[in-house]
């Protein structure tokens, strides 16, 4: 997952807000439960203010007694965590045996904080106590008397209760929380699936096996399709008009092209052979570089951003049978090993100019023998190879062999310098290589027709390379692997 992906920050947002919330949920539910707690012990202290009160009366001499044991066992010990304490004005007449040598000293709270209910005050040992104080009158020799009557629990417990509902709450947030980030990953896996349904269409579209985006999408993604598809239709009217234009220019330059062919026939006849030379130079520079334009324009290649299907037996046929036609000493034995379910992800046009150029190219060059074969390479890609038995491409020549209007032999009427230079243009419209090399019986030239579906080309490569004879491809044999004189 990358770190700029939708995926992770739709997730982290998600696992962000789900521990917040659960937190403050998790922070609430302590604090209502605390405040719970705290009311029940409020009234536990008035149950047990009243208990106090019925055991509490003065005997005939007017001393306060209690006159039974209270409930709460925790009376009897030591700091046990009960207390009870009786008073009256700063004279403490009883207390708890749980006090033991302590007493319960309320006057640091302020009379009308103790007359609101229960309340904090430092017990024995450095505890906390909640005490709950009342006033009560009973009827002594001289008069009424008016006795301060205070029970008291530690803090300790409800601090106890408070770290044991804590962690039980804990527990349960926490396996809540992950039954939330698990159920907020399916919801992103699920509403994220449209998106990848349209990278898996557009990689259809890339791939060559649809012309446009396809499928059910929601309709939040549809304006989008719709967008694309417009797009493709304006970039395909785009190359037809180019196309177009490409062949308006053709027949446009042919006229004045032939007329100038005459005028260089007529300084030869004159005599004028280098005034002749010099024109029929620039006659043959003009026409391979329109020539060459022509070509780049017709083709459709990886720009058009979508990539034909195109049955390679048929288009090889033809061109070999043109080729033959061409070779009227019939020299040359043409063979052909391809499948006929083979297909090449190339618009037509371009597939057949490359093609026809690179059996054009052995033609040429080969003594006897010429032979057209495909071969699988590793990842799943295909690769087309039109091998001879001519004499081959020395290594310093191969890059020279590309450039328009370089020819491999002397002599010019061999070759025009033109079709392996457009072939390089039309493979590198498409991102493909060029593979050239030298074999035991003759030259090969190979290229690839169906590029591997996950293929990892670096950024800056160049589209069109050159390889040794040794150079690895997939599962083809080593030494068929070649190319263009």
């Amino acid at each position: 997952m990358s770190s700029g992906s939708i995926r992770k920050r739709i997730l982290t947002i998600a696992a962000l807000t789900i521990a917040v919330t659960l937190a403050a949920a998790g922070a609430a539910l302590i604090l209502v439960f605390e405040q719970h707690v705290l009311k029940r012990i409020a009234i536990e202290l008035e149950i047990r203010s009243s208990e106090l009160a019925k055991a509490f009366e003065l005997d005939t001499d007017g001393n306060p007694l209690i006159n039974h044991d209270l409930a709460d066992a925790r009376y009897q010990l030591p700091y046990g965590g009960a207390y009870w304490q009786i008073s009256e004005g700063e004279v403490q007449h009883l207390r708890s045996r749980s006090l033991w040598d302590q007493i319960l000293d309320t006057s640091t709270v302020k009379v009308e904080d103790r007359s609101k209910g229960a309340f904090e005050i430092d017990g024995p040992n450095k505890s906390e106590l909640y005490v709950l104080e009342r006033a009560v009158k009973l009827d002594g020799a001289n008069g009424p008397r008016t006795f301060q009557l205070a029970v008291a629990l530690d803090h300790a417990d409800i601090g106890e209760l408070r770290h044991a509902f804590s962690l039980d709450v804990a527990k349960i947030l926490f396996l809540l929380a992950l039954l939330l980030i698990g159920g907020a990953w399916l919801q992103m896996r699920f509403g994220l699936r449209p998106l990848h349904q349209l990278r898996a269409s557009l990689t259809a579209v890339r791939e060559g096996r649809t012309s446009r985006l396809t499928g059910t999408l929601p309709e939040e993604i549809k304006p989008l399709v719709d967008d694309l598809n417009r797009l493709l239709d304006r970039q395909d009217e785009l190359v037809r008009k180019a196309r177009d234009r490409a062949g308006l220019l053709a027949h446009g330059l042919k006229t004045p092209l032939t007329i100038l062919s005459s005028e260089v026939a007529r300084l030869e006849r004159s005599g004028q052979h280098a005034h002749a030379t010099i024109l029929r130079e620039q006659c043959e520079a003009i026409s391979a570089h329109v020539e060459r334009e022509l070509a780049r324009a017709r083709t459709h290649g990886a720009i058009q951003a979508v990539s034909m299907r195109t049955l390679v037996l048929p288009i090889v046929d033809r061109l070999v049978d043109l080729m033959s036609r061409v070779d009227s000493s019939n020299s040359i034995t043409w063979s052909v090993k391809i499948p006929g379910s083979v297909s090449a992800a190339m618009e037509t046009d371009d597939f057949a100019e490359v093609v026809g150029n690179l059996l054009d190219n052995a033609r040429k060059w080969a003594r006897s023998a010429v032979t057209v074969q495909v071969h699988t390479i590793d990842g799943g890609g295909t690769v087309l190879s039109v091998t001879d038995d001519g004499p081959g491409v020395p290594g310093d020549r191969r890059q020279l062999i590309l450039q328009r209007g370089v020819h491999f032999a002397p002599d010019s009427h061999h070759s025009s310098g033109l079709g392996l230079a457009i072939v390089s243009d039309t493979l590198a419209e498409y991102g493909r290589e060029l593979i050239i090399a030298d074999t035991e019986t003759g030259c090969t030239i190979s290229f690839e027709i169906e590029p591997p579906r996950r293929s990892e080309r670096k950024q800056g490569d160049a589209a069109v390379k050159l390889r040794p004879a040794s150079h690895p491809l997939g599962r083809m044999d080593p030494g068929k692997v070649a190319s263009a004189e």
